[in-house]
C-alpha cells in the first residue's frame, strides 16, 4: 500500500520532466512529440489528483507541488512559443503574474481556491494544445485575446475569493 502512495507525486513530477522535454523538442521542430507530450501531461494532471482524492492522500503540499507543476510546464511551453516567434511575450507575464498572485493570496497554509483560475489553468493548456495542432498566426492571435479576457476575470475572481476567505477567518 506505501508504494500507491507514490503514485500522485510521481505524475505530479513527470509534468516537470514534461516541460523540459518538451522544451526541447519543440525547439527542433519535433511538433508530433511535443503533442504527444502534451497530451501526457494531462492526464498526468487529471489523474495525479483524482487518484490523491481516491486514496486519501490529498494534502496542501501536494496541492502547491500540482500547482508548481503545471506553472512550470506552461510557463516553458509559452517560453518555447515565444522563442519560435509564435507569442508575444508579453504571454509570459501575464503567466507570472498570475503564479505570484496565486502564491500571494493562497499563503503557505492552505491554497486559496478560485474556480476561474482553476479554468484559467486549463485554458492555458487547451491554448498550447490547439497551438501545437492548429498553427496559422490567426488561430494564436485569437487565443491570445481569449486568454487577456479570462485573465482579467481571473485576477478579479481570485481577489474576491481571497477577500472574501479573509472575511470569514
Amino acid at each position: 500500500m506505501l508504494y500507491k502512495s507514490y503514485i500522485p507525486n510521481a505524475l505530479t513530477y513527470f509534468r516537470f520532466i514534461a516541460a523540459a522535454l518538451f522544451f526541447y523538442t519543440f525547439l527542433n521542430d519535433l511538433f508530433l512529440i511535443s503533442l504527444l507530450l502534451i497530451i501526457l501531461a494531462g492526464i498526468t494532471d487529471i489523474l495525479d489528483g483524482y487518484i490523491a482524492r481516491k486514496i486519501g492522500l490529498t494534502s496542501n503540499k501536494g496541492a502547491y507541488l500540482d500547482v508548481t507543476s503545471d506553472f512550470a510546464l506552461i510557463f516553458t511551453c509559452f517560453l518555447a512559443f515565444v522563442i519560435k516567434g509564435w507569442y508575444n511575450p508579453l504571454i509570459l507575464i501575464l503567466i507570472i503574474i498570475m503564479f505570484i498572485l496565486f502564491i500571494g493570496t493562497s499563503g503557505y497554509k492552505k491554497p486559496v481556491y478560485d474556480p476561474v483560475g482553476k479554468y484559467l489553468g486549463a485554458y492555458l493548456m487547451v491554448m498550447i494544445l490547439i497551438s501545437l495542432l492548429f498553427q496559422e498566426q490567426v488561430i494564436r492571435e485569437t487565443l491570445f485575446v481569449l486568454l487577456i479576457l479570462i485573465w482579467i476575470v481571473s485576477i478579479i475572481s481570485r481577489l474576491y475569493q481571497y477577500f472574501l476567505s479573509r472575511n470569514f477567518n
